[in-house]
C-alpha cells in the first residue's frame, strides 16, 4: 500500500493483454466512458476531465506525476495520421490539379481541430493502453479511491533513527 503523499505505483508489472480485454477497454475510451468500469461521469466538459471516475473511483490519470505526456503522445500521432489519410485522399482524388493552397491552409487548420477535438478520447485511450498493460490491483483501486492529492512526485522520507 502507498504510504501518504506517495506516488501510486503500480503493484503489477506488464501482462499479455487478451484480445477481449482490450477491445472491451478500447471500446469503452472511445464512447468516453471509463476504460476500467465502463462507468462515468469522467468528463468536467470537452476540455477537462475528472480527477476520478464517478463510478469505480480510479484516477484517470492514475495519480502519477507527468502521466498526460503519454496521452499527449496518441493525440499527436492520431492527428498526424488523420491528417496524412486526408492529404493522401486529396491528392488521389484531384491529381494532376491538386489544390495546393487549399492544402497548404487548410492542412494546419485541420490539425489543430482534430488535436482539439481527439483531446477527450486521447486521454481514455492513453489510461485504456496503460490498464491493459498495467491492470489496476484491488489495492491500487483503493489508493485512488482515497488518496486526496490529485497526484505527487515526492516520495515521503523515511523516519528518523
Amino acid at each position: 500500500m502507498a504510504m501518504p503523499n506517495e506516488e501510486m505505483d503500480s503493484q503489477t508489472g506488464l501482462e499479455l493483454p487478451r484480445l477481449g480485454q482490450t477491445a472491451r477497454l478500447f471500446g469503452r475510451a472511445l464512447v468516453l466512458r471509463c476504460p476500467n468500469c465502463g462507468g462515468g461521469p469522467v468528463m468536467k466538459n470537452w476540455f477537462a476531465m475528472r480527477v476520478r471516475c464517478g463510478r469505480c473511483g480510479i484516477r484517470l490519470e492514475r495519480g502519477e506525476h507527468d502521466y498526460f505526456t503519454g496521452s499527449m503522445l496518441v493525440n499527436y500521432i492520431v492527428a498526424g495520421l488523420l491528417l496524412l489519410v486526408a492529404l493522401a485522399v486529396t491528392l488521389i482524388v484531384t491529381w494532376p490539379n491538386v489544390p495546393w493552397t487549399v492544402l497548404q491552409i487548410g492542412g494546419p487548420i485541420a490539425i489543430v481541430i482534430a488535436i482539439v477535438g481527439l483531446f477527450p478520447f486521447s486521454k481514455l485511450i492513453w489510461l485504456a493502453f496503460d490498464l491493459m498493460l498495467r491492470p489496476v490491483t484491488p489495492e491500487e483501486l483503493e489508493w485512488h479511491r482515497t488518496e486526496t492529492t490529485e497526484w505527487s512526485s515526492e516520495r515521503s522520507a523515511p523516519p528518523d533513527p
